[in-house]
């Protein structure tokens, strides 16, 4: 039961550090879709999704020992 709450929180733990890349990361969309590059935008908006998606597993990982 420790190790579910345990690996919910390290979840969460990646899914903040990937979000918090997502806004460093802001900088270089500006000047890739100026270029006429995409990349930084996809690259964002991935790292984006995965980063709600880690955070949303393992928010109900953590959670769900609670009830």
């Amino acid at each position: 039961m420790l190790e579910r709450q345990r690996s919910g929180a390290v979840l969460i733990t990646v899914a903040k550090v990937l979000l918090w890349m997502d806004f460093l990361l802001l900088a270089f969309v500006y000047v890739g879709v100026r270029s006429g590059s995409g990349f930084w935008f996809w690259w964002v908006i991935g790292e984006g999704i995965l980063g709600l998606l880690l955070l949303e597993i393992g928010s109900r990982k953590r959670g769900s020992l609670s009830k």
